[in-house]
């Protein structure tokens, strides 16, 4: 398979669908879940239509992993999740997780020093 590279867009003016997950682990249990993310994106969603990119961010004191993800549409993303390759991975979360927090955005401003 061929790599595909993508980024996250923070844009306040697109209608990107963005869903960030936030998971509360034991320290010992972060690298398994920010693997599995790692892998179901690169394995998984690379390959579904209306993915635009994903991010994982790893807590300092390794309690916390955020899954930053955004889709083309809400429809795009209902339909990888209703995969059973989206249930299992999800259920999968939840044994190791122990509370999984997952909010739906709209990106109102963004702000940079950079040009």
């Amino acid at each position: 398979m061929e790599l595909r590279f993508v980024h996250t867009i923070i844009d306040d003016t697109s209608q990107t669908f963005t869903i960030i997950n936030t998971f509360i682990v034991a320290p010992a249990d972060a690298d398994e879940i920010v693997g599995a993310l790692r892998d179901f994106t690169e394995r998984v969603t690379f390959e579904m239509r209306g993915f635009v990119g994903a991010s994982v961010h790893l807590g300092r004191d390794r309690t916390r992993v955020v899954n930053y993800v955004q889709w083309e549409s809400e429809d795009d993303f209902r339909a990888m999740f209703a995969t059973d390759d989206a249930k299992e991975h999800m259920a999968a979360l939840g044994t190791i997780a122990t509370q999984i927090d997952p909010v739906v955005y709209d990106v109102v401003y963004v702000g940079s020093s950079l040009s």
